[in-house]
C-alpha cells in the first residue's frame, strides 16, 4: 500500500475515533440527565403527596373555621340581644 493511502486511512480512523469518543460522551450526559430525571421525578412525587396532605388539612381546617366562625357570630348576636333586653328592660349595670 503507498504511503498516501494509509495516510488517508489514519485520517479516517482519527476521525472515527472521535466520532466514537463524542458519541460516549453524549451517552454519559444522558445517563447522567436520565438520573437527574429520575430524581426528579421522586421528589415530585413526595411533594405531591405532601400536597394532598395539605389540602386535607386545610379542608379540615375550613370546617373548624367556619364553625368557629359562626359561634362567634352567635356570641356576638346573643350579647346585643341581652344588651338590648338590659335597656328595654331599664336594668343598668
Amino acid at each position: 500500500m503507498s504511503e498516501d493511502r494509509l495516510n488517508r486511512i489514519e485520517q479516517k480512523l482519527d476521525r472515527l475515533v472521535d466520532v466514537v469518543e463524542s458519541i460516549a460522551r453524549v451517552e454519559e450526559k444522558m445517563a447522567a440527565n436520565d438520573s437527574k430525571l429520575n430524581r426528579l421525578e421522586f421528589r415530585m412525587d413526595g411533594l405531591e403527596g405532601e400536597l394532598d396532605e395539605v389540602n386535607r388539612i386545610a379542608r379540615d381546617n375550613s370546617g373548624v373555621a367556619k364553625f368557629a366562625d359562626k359561634i362567634f357570630w352567635l356570641f356576638v348576636g346573643g350579647l346585643v340581644s341581652f344588651v338590648v333586653w338590659m335597656m328595654k328592660a331599664g336594668i343598668s349595670g
